[in-house]
């Protein structure tokens, strides 16, 4: 099953893509009150004729993981982490696939990512289950502004710059996989690509950013985790390289899809 947001009159509602047609599954809030009950809500309506938004919660977590492949973390200098390194996003920064992200600063940058979707609530996980909390996984951009990012200790407000969460469709974990089997995840800008990693590559495996995260807080289903981003970022390059208005950012994880973003002024 692939899932998206989209908005009607009533509000935001989830709808399973299937092929050219949406079928809905009722009101956002209900859908993710116990996915495992959601049902066709009414008729189909065309994929083309309908305005696609997140299908992650207001409501909802963004839990972000930095530093989870090798190679980025010796790009931007930095240790190899011995623990999770773990910061936020605020689900109010998220656009869907094809909206236009407005360019941040004049050091705006790309980060390819997995995201990861809970579907039942989780405390405490050990690594060994933590698999079965997960809905599904999507495709992700970071896009992040380096310098008010490296400003402070913090990373907050470089990371949560409006409109700066690209996200795609979710895929049910049945259908997708899973990651440990090794899924391409790719940047191109402008048709180059830039970045070109495998979650084979993962400092910490999914199951084990679950069981250190829910060991601290509860895991609620639609909370979304983006699980890192590998090498080949824009403030990695030599000379550095940013986002200006007219580009175009795609973002693909194997068998999961792709997020096209235009970047504006």
């Amino acid at each position: 099953m692939k899932i998206t947001g989209f908005k009607t009159d009533t509000g935001v509602q989830i709808g399973r893509i299937e092929g050219d047609m949406i079928v809905p599954l009722g009101p956002i809030a209900d859908f993710w009150d116990d996915p495992a009950k959601a049902t066709e809500s009414a008729a189909p309506v065309p994929l083309s004729a309908a305005t696609l938004c997140p299908a992650i919660p207001r409501t909802g977590k963004v839990i972000c993981i930095g530093l989870n492949y090798r190679a980025h973390a010796e790009e931007a200098g930095m240790a190899i982490p011995t623990t999770p390194v773990v910061f936020s996003r605020w689900t109010e920064t998220l656009i869907a696939d094809g909206e236009p992200s407005p360019v941040s600063g004049q050091a705006y940058d790309w980060e390819a990512e997995m995201g990861v979707v809970i579907g039942q609530k989780t405390r405490a996980a050990d690594a060994a289950s933590a698999l079965e909390s997960v809905f599904g996984y999507c495709t992700f951009n970071d896009l992040s502004n380096r310098a008010l990012q490296l400003e402070t200790a913090q990373w907050t407000l470089g990371k949560n710059i409006d409109r700066s969460g690209p996200v795609g469709a979710i895929v049910s974990a049945d259908e997708a996989g899973n990651p440990a089997e090794g899924w391409q995840v790719t940047c191109d800008v402008n048709g180059e690509r830039v970045q070109d990693g495998n979650t084979a590559d993962f400092i910490f495996t999914v199951p084990e950013i679950i069981a250190c995260v829910s060991r601290q807080m509860t895991l609620n289903p639609g909370d979304l985790i983006i699980t890192g981003t590998p090498a080949g970022v824009g403030m990695g390059m030599k000379p550095q390289r940013y986002l200006k208005p007219g580009d175009v950012v795609r973002v693909e994880v194997q068998g999961l899809g792709a997020v096209t973003t235009p970047i504006t002024a």
